[in-house]
């Protein structure tokens, strides 16, 4: 039973980053490229705090930085918050080439995330299949 549900779990997670590898693949093949310019970064700053009897401490600390990004697709000019969350914030004014949605060109994500996501998503659905397989392999002999 034991082999069983760990098979069961490696295929869920190999399932999982199909999908994810899924979404990557279609930016990269179907994306529209295009240069972005990062206009802002904000700090996305996330507070916590521990109330102990009645003294609060309070902390925040910066989680991580969007960035407003400009950039042109069919002769429309859009302005967009990323969602890449990144721990270091880029230049103001650096530009960027992206891969947007053909379907919704407000959605994007940086096309050397995309590459790199693409074999870290491809690795993780390989370690999946033969986690699965050998758990698989045991309950079979």
């Amino acid at each position: 039973m034991r082999d069983i549900i760990l098979a069961c779990i490696g295929i869920v997670t190999a399932a999982a980053g199909c999908v994810y590898l899924a979404r990557l693949l279609y930016y990269k093949k179907f994306g529209v490229i295009a240069k972005a310019e990062v206009l802002e970064a904000k700090e996305v700053i996330k507070k916590k705090g521990i109330i102990l009897e009645s003294v609060a401490f309070k902390s925040s600390r910066v989680d991580n930085y969007v960035h407003i990004m400009k950039y042109d697709i069919g002769g429309k000019t859009y302005e967009v918050q990323d969602k890449a969350g990144y721990t270091q914030p880029l230049k103001v004014g650096s530009t960027h080439l992206i891969l947007c949605d053909p379907k919704e060109p407000e959605k994007f994500k940086f096309e050397e995330d995309v590459t790199k996501h693409i074999t870290i998503a491809a690795a993780l659905v390989a370690m999946a299949v033969l986690f699965a397989g050998r758990f698989i392999y045991s309950y079979l002999h």
